[in-house]
């Protein structure tokens, strides 16, 4: 199973959701591969401070770059499942990993710029369906206002606007900005190895979501 985490917007939560995605599978006995394809290299930088600090479960964490198409595949034959994070932008890997992945969750915020970006995202979709005709996509709803004075009316935008793009079914999980995210990164820990409990249930309802859809 190959997943890929991308959007053509930087800053939208990719790399916090494919790591926190590769602890939580791990911890609920799945053999994965983490995949990343971002030259910023931050999962990257992030499994190193988890080997640094010698954080347990480990997992594989490897580079690719350009065409990773035929790497995912033959990642897919030895792992259960392949997670791959891409830069936040029209990256080679994001297409050429899409032509060959199961599944694409789409992380965006509810700002202007980053739904600005969806009908780009909707029509690359288009086209890469013509090549790979399986893929599943999603939108998730990251990085969403806490405050209970916006947060509903947020929500509803977020999910009339998603509906405007067919080829982009809308997850019900998503979460909410909480520091805790950021926190843990220079730890090499997920949020699911902290304390947070708010933080803790976004991220097992999102696994949760992840496995009910492919079933």
């Amino acid at each position: 199973m190959i997943i890929i985490i991308g959007c053509n917007k930087g800053g939208a939560g990719k790399s916090t959701l494919a790591t926190n995605l590769a602890v939580g599978l791990t911890l609920r006995g799945k053999d994965i591969v983490l995949v990343d394809a971002d030259r910023q290299r931050s999962a990257s930088k992030w499994h190193q401070y988890r080997i640094e600090e010698n954080h347990k479960p480990d997992m594989l964490v490897v580079a690719k770059e350009d065409n990773i198409a035929v790497d995912l595949s033959k990642l897919n034959e030895k792992y259960e499942f392949v997670i791959v994070d891409v830069a936040g932008r029209n990256s080679r890997e994001l297409i050429t990993g899409a032509t060959v992945a199961d599944l694409l969750i789409a992380p965006h915020q509810a700002s202007q710029l980053d739904l600005d970006t969806l009908n780009e995202l909707h029509e690359q979709l288009i086209r890469i369906k013509d090549l790979n005709p399986d893929l599943e996509a999603y939108i998730y709803h990251s990085m969403a206002h806490t405050n209970a004075s916006v947060k509903e009316n947020e929500r509803e935008e977020f999910i009339n606007y998603a509906a405007e793009f067919p080829q982009l079914k809308q997850m019900q999980s998503m979460n909410f900005y909480r520091k805790v995210y950021r926190d843990v990164i220079p730890q090499g820990l997920s949020v699911l190895e902290s304390d947070n409990v708010q933080a803790k249930a976004e991220m097992n309802q999102f696994i949760d979501e992840i496995l009910r859809i492919i079933q």
